[in-house]
């Protein structure tokens, strides 16, 4: 017998007997002759209606198979699409895989150290993302009444007693680290959004710090840090660390300033010694690149000061501070201030003209924008955009600042507030010219693909991305007494945290549909609520919530 496949197709028909497809060429069982309705009572031809073809039973059913065919292909791009979006959603800090339903509780972890009640201190918890994973270095408390200037004391310890990595979808612990006493960990941030390849913590006694870098997998390298005399160290981004000293050149003169009562004697402080910044592997101590900050002029009582064994409040001249970014370090201290990209080119200086441009007479404020981009704000109410490298990508009249938006949304507009105007923006295109204007708003909660979110207040609006033109309204008439801490999004549904403003940590989470503005949704939320790799977790102060 010949094998089937060396033959044609084989078909197999499903045939209806007895049917009207079965009806002879003479038309009987089926619709060949007159019937009622043919014709007229007198017996003549009556007009015949228009028929339809009747279709047999295969082909009924080839073509219901056809359009299920269709149908499932349909679901099935939208399947692939929903997938997309929310792999897509898992890449930034304000995406959410789906926020289709209310979020409910998946899992609870408590800290180690419970955070006292929040009118009784400030919590310092600071959070970073590796790999998908919510890495919770050590928190602090410090009381709200006590007087850090005058009778500084050491924070306490709360949260999680090592550095912690946590699944967020299902609050399982990664990995641990142990740290010591006086750990400093970065780059991190409050809210998630800082996410990097290694965490540098600079940890132990004052006369013996130790350098430890943390690898996404929790795996450890650690170095003793090697403090000259004067000498500072601090974690950077991008890997770093950061090593700061106060240069002595010869003629320098000691200016010292006794404080009493908020004023300082000198009230100005004319001379005092550069800084000189050294970036370093941290994981292996060889130098990336060294930066001298030059010291500028300062009134004696923007220096920090410190009280002697005396009982006499000086000005500490010498002190100086490095804050970490995920894409900057900022060096601060009395008569310095600077920041740097981590490549170390002085992003403050890199406007046009750079540090000889009159414009550069007061100090610029820098902030990230993400993607190796930097806005500098000036006292002139003008920003220069560069990169991180230094180089001058826009001019803007107003100050741009970094946006919450959806990856998904396109990034050719810039949303510039003049601060004469008091509220509102103006949304600039890539050329410098203005698309649109707003007047009415008191800030952006979401830049979307195609709608803005707007914060007006009592009301929440949805503007058209390419006019403007407000497309919806929302008010949240339950959320009164609420701040809005968090903005999230799936790209089609847009979900505002509230957080109680009565000391307490409880919320709300309310979800609106981005195109219509139509409340899908509202659930209560335990706490302050972060994005980590699609997933939602709340913080409290006894520990976290996984929300899905």
């Amino acid at each position: 017998m010949p094998r089937p496949d060396q033959q044609g197709p084989v078909v197999f028909e499903l045939v209806e007997g007895d049917g009207p497809d079965t009806a002879g060429a003479d038309g009987a069982g089926g619709h060949g002759g007159d019937g009622p309705g043919d014709a007229d009572p007198d017996g003549a031809p009556g007009p015949r209606a228009p028929r339809l073809p009747r279709l047999s039973r295969r082909t009924r059913l080839v073509a219901a198979a056809a359009v299920a065919a269709v149908v499932l292909g349909v679901a099935a791009v939208d399947l692939v699409r929903d997938h997309r979006r929310a792999e897509l959603m898992r890449t930034s800090s304000v995406g959410v895989a789906s926020l289709a339903d209310p979020p409910e509780r998946l899992w609870t972890m408590r800290f180690d150290v419970a955070a006292p009640r929040a009118e009784e201190g400030f919590v310092d918890q600071e959070l970073v993302t590796m790999d998908g994973l919510l890495v919770m270095p050590p928190a602090t408390t410090q009381s709200f009444v006590q007087d850090v200037f005058t009778a500084p004391t050491d924070p306490v310890r709360i949260g999680f007693e090592d550095i912690v990595a946590v699944d967020p979808g299902t609050g399982e612990v990664a990995w641990r680290v142990p740290v010591d006493e006086n750990p400093e960990c970065g780059p991190s941030g409050y809210d998630a959004s800082v996410s990097t390849e290694a965490l540098v913590c600079v940890q132990g006694p004052a006369d013996a710090r130790e350098v430890l870098t943390i690898a996404p997998d929790g795996s450890t390298r650690s170095r003793a840090a090697d403090l000259a005399d004067g000498e500072q160290v601090f974690p950077g981004p991008d890997g770093m660390l950061v090593r700061v000293d106060r240069v002595t050149h010869a003629g320098d003169a000691a200016t010292e300033a006794v404080c009493s009562l908020g004023a300082c004697t000198p009230s100005v402080l004319k001379q005092g010694r550069d800084v000189r910044v050294v970036a370093e592997d941290a994981a292996t101590g060889a130098e990336r690149w060294t930066s001298t900050v030059e010291f500028m002029p300062v009134e004696s009582v923007n220096c920090p000061q410190v009280t002697g064994e005396d009982g006499e409040t000086v000005v500490d001249a010498d002190h100086v501070n490095v804050y970490s970014g995920a894409e900057s370090v900022t060096v601060d201290g009395c008569g310095i201030s600077a920041t740097l990209s981590v490549q170390g080119v002085r992003l403050d200086l890199a406007g046009p003209g750079g540090a000889d441009a009159d414009v550069w007479v007061s100090v610029a404020w820098v902030s990230e924008l993400g993607g190796d981009m930097f806005a500098l704000a000036t006292g002139a109410v003008r920003t220069f955009v560069v990169d991180g490298e230094g180089r001058p990508v826009r001019t803007l009249d107003g100050w741009v600042g970094a946006d919450m938006w959806s990856p998904d949304a396109p990034r050719d507009l810039w949303f510039v507030t003049d601060p004469s105007d008091g509220r509102g923006f103006d949304a600039v295109r890539e050329d410098g010219s203005v698309a649109w204007k707003d007047r009415n708003s008191q800030g952006i909660l979401l830049v979307g693909r195609d709608v803005v979110v707007v914060d007006r207040g009592a009301t929440v609006a949805g503007l058209a991305r390419d006019t403007g033109e407000e497309v919806w309204t929302w008010e949240g008439d339950d959320t009164e007494g609420m701040a809005r801490y968090r903005t999230v999004t799936d790209g089609d549904t847009v979900a505002m945290v509230h957080l109680s403003q009565n000391g307490r940590m409880g919320g709300k989470v309310v979800a609106l549909d981005l195109g219509t503005g139509e409340e899908r949704w509202d659930a209560p939320v335990p706490g302050s609520a972060v994005a980590v790799d699609g997933s939602l977790v709340a913080i409290t102060r006894d520990g976290l919530t996984g929300l899905g």
